[in-house]
């Protein structure tokens, strides 16, 4: 039997995604007939029976069935789980009761059938809405914007560790506050930089490193299929990454080298996802994360440029094919909003979106070693809801390589920007033609 591409089954499943968005009273109420009952509220001892999860925390499921003692949860994930998923919902077998779909898959699902519409009864997550940032639920909400097809657990932003004392040595700030408002002046930055320059130290791992902290932070495509990368913000990163790349403050090297650099103080800044924070850690059993040599001197503050892009998310959902969703339900309700499992994810940064979580002890009461007692899970959930971060469309895989390809190539050849932008909106609406026809139908537009 010939193979069906992973490519072609996503769109066959986006244009089926209008057949069930439109389908009859009788679908629904076979849909209802599967779903989980809305009765009376149980105990979770009267809970019984078993769900698989794919990439779930371990921890989080045996807290899960401590606290629901008749319910045994399989974490069986195989390889390359996301792809097993999505051939699961085209052929009608195979899937989980519940998978963790992360920010490097959960776009291709924002058009496909096949997912629990969470809005619906007996879910009726509406409930929750407001006790979720905006910018996650809509993340977790189809293109059409009629179905929520899974729950948020994690959004984290986008921040500039750095190392406080060699800041100070050098005449500038060290407190978070006052380095995040220097830092967010591109001017100022930028005569910074180079004046600590001149002392050996660098600022970025890479060139697109640059593009990275100073784009807004918006996907590929809106809701409409609209292109959103040829503005002005995104030309003034490009030329962000290349005055960084004329004023010599890139230290280009081997993770190993750019690892080194960093504990020595050369490389004096460290970009990446709030959750990157263990890299800088020694946990309570000892062992060390590879910049953990310098305890105490980093802090953790805003980007430059005055961007807050997000980096890391991660949402649970429900196949249809569930064999028992009331059990999922309980257990991704259990994932997302619970203490207990709150607690397992803040051990490594992992940032909830679920707001009555912001105020727990975990979060308001714990000061990092690393940063010099600096509240940094406090810090990250300050800049919840003023977090950029790309929403996610079907297109965005095509649309993503073409962008880190065609920005390499712009920033190696010095480039203009607005040129840059322009190749790769031309080449990339060439790319995803077929499939933004396909995602038209389905959305009727």
């Amino acid at each position: 039997m010939k193979k069906v591409p992973l490519v072609s089954l996503a769109i066959i499943m986006m244009l089926g995604f209008v057949l069930s968005a439109c389908g009859s009273d009788g679908d629904k109420g076979k849909e209802a007939s599967t779903a989980p009952n809305a009765g009376a509220a149980k105990k979770p001892e009267d809970f019984k029976g078993e769900i698989t999860v794919w990439k779930g925390y371990n921890d989080v499921s045996e807290l899960f069935m401590k606290k629901y003692p008749n319910v045994k949860v399989k974490m069986d994930t195989p390889e390359k789980a996301e792809d097993k998923f999505t051939t699961a919902l085209a052929t009608g077998t195979g899937a989980p009761d519940v998978i963790d779909l992360s920010q490097a898959h959960f776009y291709k699902y924002k058009a496909m059938d096949g997912l629990e519409n969470l809005l619906g009864a007996p879910y009726n997550a509406m409930d929750l809405k407001r006790d979720f940032t905006e910018l996650s639920w809509d993340m977790a909400t189809t293109l059409d914007g009629k179905r929520l097809f899974g729950l948020p657990w994690r959004i984290t932003p986008m921040v500039m560790f750095y190392r406080a004392d060699i800041f100070e040595e050098n005449g500038y700030p060290s407190d978070p506050d006052s380095v995040g408002k220097l830092v967010a002046d591109p001017n100022k930055f930028f005569e910074m930089a180079q004046k600590m320059r001149a002392k050996g130290h660098y600022f970025f791992r890479k060139t697109e490193e640059v593009t990275d902290v100073a784009s807004p932070g918006v996907g590929y495509y809106d809701s409409n299929l609209n292109y959103l990368r040829n503005t002005d913000a995104f030309a003034n990163a490009i030329d962000y990454a290349k005055r960084a790349t004329q004023l010599d403050l890139v230290f280009a090297g081997s993770k190993e080298e750019q690892d080194r650099a960093l504990n020595s103080g050369k490389l004096v800044t460290y970009f990446g996802g709030i959750y990157r924070l263990s890299t800088f850690q020694i946990d309570e059993k000892g062992n060390k994360g590879s910049l953990s040599e310098n305890q105490g001197k980093w802090r953790v503050t805003t980007l430059p440029f005055g961007q807050t892009p997000g980096l890391g998310f991660g949402m649970y959902v429900i196949p249809s094919q569930s064999k028992n969703k009331e059990l999922a339900w309980e257990y991704i309700k259990f994932a997302v909003t619970s203490p207990e499992a709150q607690d397992i994810f803040l051990k490594t940064a992992d940032l909830s979106p679920y707001k009555p979580n912001w105020k727990l002890p975990a979060v308001t009461q714990k000061a990092e070693p690393a940063m010099g007692g600096q509240k940094v899970l406090q810090f990250g959930f300050s800049l919840m809801e003023k977090m950029v971060y790309q929403r996610g469309n079907p297109l965005d895989e095509k649309a993503s390589t073409i962008w880190g390809t065609k920005l390499t190539e712009g920033l190696t050849k010095n480039q203009d920007s607005r040129a840059v932008l322009k190749t790769i909106l031309d080449e990339t609406e060439k790319a995803v033609s077929i499939e933004k026809e396909a995602l038209k139908k389905t959305l009727g537009k």
